[in-house]
């Protein structure tokens, strides 16, 4: 039985239209997406252990009240190994403040005792929480160049981060009972990182989409089909990127490229329905059409299955990076089938239909 007839062409463009709605509103108005801490900047931990679940939200009200971070992020995975967290949290704000306030200094014009009374200002703060010892500030009066200053000033905040970091590493370990040489990965991103790599995705993004339109106009040399292709490539990343709102997945270094990706994986099935049919002189458009459409979906099924398998391995195995694109290529590969034979394939034959009438 052919899926696509005279009769259920045009009755399929309900099915795309309906999803694109659904998925402009999950990725922009409710959950909506996120930015994860490897954009806006912070730090990471990844624990495993083996005990009982834990409360998230006790841990995460624990954290901020206890070293003032605005923000913090846990999530859970399970597996046969163990249980696992990813714990995501902002800066220290009074480190964030020590740094905008010693980056506000003139160490090229300003006086050097008014800058010894501005840093001893503003490292005070990180004596109180802890972050630094009080002989800190004592060896700010020993200083007499402005260069020795900075450094000193530079050192002494990374520093604080670095005690920062360690005591709540350590606060994690008391609340989850862990031995002190418990091993838990750490991570630190900078905002301005993850500023460019924003930048260089949305270039890499505009170029990959407008050198793909030109070899595919070039290609089929007919503007309509072109379009349809492209169009199927933007559906794929819209989906996926409903998939991650769904999941509650940020965007992250992890997750961009891999919506990259799919511009790839929505191409092929595209320019083989649209060979089949601008190449086509014989058969019939729905017959064509149909025959495109089996071999297509064995490609995209295939690599359906392929990806189910990566991420029932990645679960297991508490592979939270294989997992994360494993999810988002799964909404995507979805996303295409729509995209593809239930718009851009009743649209070509639309097309052609009214292009075969034209020359007769």
């Amino acid at each position: 039985m052919n899926f696509i007839n005279a009769k259920s062409h045009k009755l399929l463009y309900i099915l795309p239209i309906v999803i694109g709605l659904a998925c402009l509103f999950l990725v922009f108005v409710y959950p909506g997406i996120s930015t994860g801490i490897d954009l806006k900047g912070g730090n990471q931990l990844i624990v495993r252990y083996e005990g009982e679940t834990i409360d998230t939200t006790t841990l995460s009200s624990t954290l901020k009240q206890r070293f003032s971070i605005l923000e913090v992020n846990i999530n859970e995975t399970k597996g046969p190994t163990g249980i696992g967290l990813i714990i995501e949290y902002s800066n220290s704000p009074e480190i964030e403040t020590a740094r905008s306030e010693k980056n506000k200094l003139d160490f090229t014009n300003g006086n050097i005792d008014d800058l010894k009374a501005k840093s001893l200002v503003l490292l005070t703060p990180l004596k109180d929480k802890g972050y630094i010892e009080p002989s800190a500030l004592d060896e700010l009066s020993a200083i007499r160049n402005k260069d020795d200053l900075k450094g000193y000033l530079n050192d002494t905040i990374n520093l604080a981060s670095n005690a920062f970091n360690s005591q709540l590493i350590n606060e994690v370990k008391s609340e989850l009972n862990l031995s002190s040489d418990a091993k838990i990965q750490t991570r630190e991103v900078s905002a301005t990182l993850g500023k460019d790599f924003i930048n260089t995705s949305i270039k890499v993004g505009v170029i990959a989409l407008v050198l793909l339109s030109i070899v595919i106009l070039l290609f089929f040399k007919e503007i309509i089909p072109s379009g349809l292709i492209i169009f199927a490539a933007c559906f794929d990343i819209l989906a996926g990127l409903a998939g991650m709102a769904i999941l509650r997945l940020p965007l992250s270094l992890t997750t961009i490229p891999t919506l990259l990706m799919l511009l790839g994986y929505s191409v092929d099935t595209d320019v083989l329905l649209s060979t089949k049919l601008l190449k086509n002189r014989t058969d019939d458009v729905y017959v064509v059409t149909n025959k495109a459409m089996a071999t297509g979906l064995t490609m995209t099924i295939t690599t359906i299955v392929t990806v189910l398998v990566m991420l029932v391995i990645s679960y297991f195995m508490q592979m939270t990076v294989v997992l994360d694109i494993a999810t988002i290529l799964f909404f995507g590969l979805l996303g295409d089938i729509v995209s593809t034979w239930c718009f851009n394939a009743p649209m070509l034959i639309t097309y052609v239909q009214k292009k075969n009438k034209s020359k007769s």
